[in-house]
């Protein structure tokens, strides 16, 4: 890996996501009913415009919820699946991602191969998606582990998915379910990102089942998502993913040969 060549990526001027996209989010929260349900991820599968592609709300039960469409004409299934893998092994890696809002990253390695390299890793990203800095904690999964009912990859509209469930290392917590999935388009790909904040409530180690039980209600969720959080992660992956659209082919071209 040139240590050179990747400085060079973090001096590049961010890529702008799309005015448009950036207005939705700003406009404020859309309808509860327009939202996504955790238990309805194959409609993720069709191509079909949902009802809001790109938005964020609270939803009755004080789950934050996020979604965003990222068009990303220049990036195909095998580079997701690449970037995936390669990109927390080193954290210069990660933040030619987002280089103002990614700060360092590292990976456990699945404890044994499986279809696609990601699954079963479990990510540690240090960021700021906008509301102060986080140690976070992403476990990857197949997207049968989340909850699609069939193996979706299978499907011919689909590219690559990336999903899991997302925590916070410091406080020992998982909180999110998170999704990605990019549908083929043309040469290149178009990304849904859903994310359900609080979700997924449950601490890491032994009491992780009893404390699921005892932590997943309204009440607590609201007080444990900040407000502000849904709106801040929205522009967050607007901004990533845009940016990440605009130097993964680069980036794939110039490193993909080599996985370590």
């Amino acid at each position: 890996m040139s240590v050179e060549a990747l400085h060079a990526y973090l001096a590049r001027p961010l890529q702008d996501a799309p005015p448009e996209l950036l207005a939705q989010i700003d406009r404020g929260p859309i309808d509860p009913r327009d939202a996504l349900a955790l238990g309805d991820l194959d409609r993720l599968l069709d191509p079909t415009p949902l009802g809001r592609e790109t938005g964020w709300c609270t939803l009755p039960d004080g789950v934050g919820y996020v979604a965003v469409r990222t068009a990303m004409p220049r990036v195909t299934g095998a580079m997701v699946d690449w970037w995936f893998d390669w990109h927390p092994r080193d954290s210069l890696r990660y933040r030619a991602w987002h280089p103002y809002a990614h700060l360092a990253n590292s990976i456990e390695p699945p404890r044994t191969p499986r279809e696609k390299a990601h699954w079963g890793a479990v990510h540690h990203p240090v960021e700021d998606v906008g509301f102060g800095v986080v140690h976070a904690r992403i476990e990857f999964c197949a997207p049968t582990e989340l909850g699609f009912m069939g193996d979706a990859l299978d499907d011919p509209r689909v590219a690559a998915i990336a999903c899991g469930y997302a925590g916070d290392d410091r406080l020992r917590m998982r909180h999110t379910a998170m999704v990605h999935v990019w549908l083929r388009d043309g040469e290149g790909t178009v990304l849904r990102s859903r994310f359900w904040l609080g979700a997924a409530l449950r601490p890491y180690g032994p009491l992780g089942a009893f404390g699921e039980r005892a932590l997943n209600r309204p009440a607590v969720r609201r007080r444990a998502i900040p407000s502000r959080a849904p709106t801040a992660l929205a522009r967050h992956c607007a901004e990533e993913y845009a940016n990440l659209g605009a130097v993964l082919p680069e980036l794939y071209g110039r490193f993909g040969t080599n996985t370590a």
